[in-house]
C-alpha cells in the first residue's frame, strides 16, 4: 500500500487579497503584529481561522480551478507580501484569481452569481479528487461574466447588489443544488439590459439594518432600491 501522506495539523489565519496575493500565518505570529503588507492599491479581499491540512481551491476569472493544500505554502507573517497565486500555480496567461474557497470535508456549496442575474449553487463536493489534480477546468459556467463567488457551509441568506442600486436578500434554499459545476444557474434578479449583477455577500456584511425590505420569498424578482435610511 501507498504511504498515506500525512500534513502537519496546526491552526493557521489565510488572507486572500484582491490582486491575489495569499499568505498563511500562524496565530502567533499575528499576535506579533505589524501591518499587512500588501502591494500599492491592492486590499484583503478573504482572510479565515483555518488549518494547516485544509484544501485550497483558487477560483479563476476564466472558468477554472486551481487546488492546493494550505500546507504547500510556507508559514509567513503580516510584514511581507505573500505569494501571488496565479504564478505558483501556473494560471494561463492573462488570466487572474478571483475567489478563494477553503475546505477540510468538502461538505457546503459554492455560489456563482453571473453578472446577467442567475446564480448557480454547486455541490462544494463535485470539486473533490481522488488523485493531486492541481487544475480543473469548467469549474463553473462560462456562458456568462461571473460577477461574485461565495463558499457557504449551508443554507443560508445572502443579499445580492445590481449595479442599479438595488438590493435582494434571499435564503439559498431557494435554488436547487447541482452536482454539475458548469450549471448555468437559475435566474434570481431581474434587471434591465444595461444593469448588471456585481455583489454577493451575507448580511452581516452589508451593514444593511431593515432587511426586511430587501427579502424575496420567490425568484426571480427584481430586489428594492437601498434607501439611505436603512
Amino acid at each position: 500500500e501507498e504511504p498515506v501522506e500525512t500534513v502537519p495539523d496546526y491552526p493557521v489565519n489565510l488572507f486572500f487579497t484582491k490582486e491575489g496575493y495569499f499568505k498563511k500565518i500562524t496565530p502567533l505570529s499575528l499576535r506579533m503584529g505589524g501591518d499587512q503588507k500588501l502591494k500599492e492599491g491592492d486590499e484583503i479581499a478573504q482572510q479565515m481561522e483555518s488549518t494547516n491540512a485544509a484544501e485550497l481551491l483558487f477560483f479563476s476569472d476564466k472558468a477554472q480551478v486551481y487546488k492546493l493544500k494550505a500546507a504547500d505554502f510556507a508559514d509567513t507573517k503580516a510584514s511581507v507580501m505573500g505569494e501571488y497565486v496565479p504564478a505558483r500555480v501556473q494560471m494561463d496567461e492573462g488570466e487572474s484569481a478571483a475567489y478563494m474557497a477553503v475546505t477540510t470535508d468538502f461538505k457546503g456549496y459554492m455560489l456563482f452569481v453571473f453578472d446577467n442575474g442567475k446564480v448557480a449553487k454547486v455541490e462544494l463536493s463535485a470539486y473533490y479528487t481522488k488523485t493531486n489534480r492541481r487544475k480543473l477546468i469548467n469549474a463553473y459556467s462560462d456562458k456568462a461574466p461571473l460577477a461574485a463567488a461565495l463558499q457557504i457551509s449551508e443554507d443560508c441568506d445572502v443579499l445580492l447588489t445590481s449595479s442599479s442600486g438595488r438590493r435582494l436578500l434571499m435564503n439559498t434554499a431557494l435554488i436547487a443544488p447541482k452536482t454539475t459545476k458548469s450549471t448555468q444557474g437559475v435566474a434570481v434578479m431581474n434587471m434591465k439590459p444595461r444593469y448588471h449583477l456585481d455583489r454577493v455577500c451575507t448580511p452581516e456584511e452589508s451593514g444593511i439594518t431593515n432587511l426586511a425590505r430587501y427579502r424575496v420569498r420567490s425568484i426571480p424578482a427584481a430586489g428594492a432600491l437601498l434607501r439611505e435610511e436603512d
